[in-house]
């Protein structure tokens, strides 16, 4: 019996042997978190909006992969990099050391448009004509510029460009600059012959309407998404139905523009003020207009229009409010923009 019970426990030791050699083997020494490279830069403006200079912070490393958010990569310790367009890029520093083991450190880079270049036009003192300038801490080398105030438009390369408008009269352009390192940036603005008229819609903190549509597809906000290809539609709105906006600081607003929709002329608004305010309490009447035709006077010629209106008498608010008072032959209401220029 002994001699069976003897082999017996040969086997159990044996196989609890290999049970465990199993298990180690299976097992990974777990990452050493000390060993992990500490990671840390600072970012440096260079001498154009567009160029940067990334200092490496970084301790414990054998070798870094900066990533810029524009499809570029770079292994230099602390490199320059030049942006070609103005956007919100995010930069990546991966840092690895002689493991492999990475760490990294993320920061958002917002190039806005007009912080890089102020186009700005100017009486030249002959009547109704502006000489237009380009002013940027960038090296400008061209400047393509498209008028469209007349059909067809006209292009110009000058840097500083004349133009002869119309009294009254509100014009699209737009002009596109490259500097001496290859970036550019694409404005599209308009001019009166007092000047540019800058769209500042988008700088609202908040923008309220007094009815709404729960359909993201047709409501309120589709009044301020920059397109004329939406609209919104609100169902049987009580009358006055309003739409205000608030800015961090008084705007004078000297045009505004609302966009007609894309079909159904009786939901147009028909009578409206636009009114600015202080406080958000007491309104001024700046333009008040009741219209004696539907927007779409030519029927689909006239669809996803902008029509321009001139406050007479501009005055700086902090809020601004569309208050429509009429609509056509109809109980709901519809439009496809509404732009606050200054």
């Amino acid at each position: 019996m002994n001699k069976i019970f003897k082999p017996f426990l040969l086997l159990v030791f044996a196989a609890m042997i290999v049970s465990c050699e199993k298990d180690q083997v299976l097992v990974e020494e777990p990452l050493n978190s000390e060993k992990l490279p500490l990671v840390d830069y600072a970012i440096v403006p260079g001498d154009d909006p567009f160029t940067f200079k990334f200092e490496n912070k970084s301790s414990g490393f054998e070798k870094v992969e900066w990533r810029f958010g524009d499809d570029t990569l770079s292994t230099v310790l602390s490199p320059t990099h030049v942006f070609l367009a103005p956007g919100l890029y995010q930069v990546d520093l991966q840092a690895f050391n002689s493991e492999n083991a990475v760490s990294r450190k993320l920061v958002d880079i917002k190039i806005v448009p007009d912080s890089v270049v102020k186009v700005t036009a100017t009486k030249t003192g002959v009547l109704n004509q502006v000489k237009f300038n380009l002013s940027s801490k960038a090296k400008i080398v061209s400047a393509k510029w498209t008028f469209n105030d007349v059909s067809p438009s006209v292009v110009s390369e000058s840097m500083n460009p004349v133009r002869d408008y119309q009294a009254g009269s509100f014009n699209s352009f737009s002009v596109t600059i490259t500097t001496d390192k290859g970036s550019m940036v694409t404005f599209d603005k308009f001019a009166t012959p007092e000047g540019i008229a800058d769209n500042i819609t988008q700088n609202a903190l908040s923008f309220v309407a007094s009815t709404d549509n729960s359909n993201t597809n047709e409501n309120a906000a589709k009044l301020i998404d920059n397109n004329l290809d939406t609209k919104a539609l609100l169902a049987g709105p009580t009358l006055p139905l309003t739409f205000k906006f608030q800015f961090n600081s008084a705007q004078t607003v000297k045009i505004y523009a609302i966009g007609s929709a894309n079909d159904s002329d009786s939901r147009d608004p028909k009578a409206w003020t636009l009114e600015g305010s202080i406080d958000g309490s007491a309104w001024t009447i700046l333009d008040s207009r009741s219209l004696t035709s539907t927007f779409y006077t030519q029927a689909n010629s006239q669809w996803k229009q902008l029509f321009y209106f001139t406050i007479a008498e501009p005055k700086p608010f902090v809020f601004y409010r569309w208050k429509i008072t009429s609509i056509y032959n109809d109980a709901n209401f519809q439009a496809s923009e509404i732009r606050l220029f200054r």
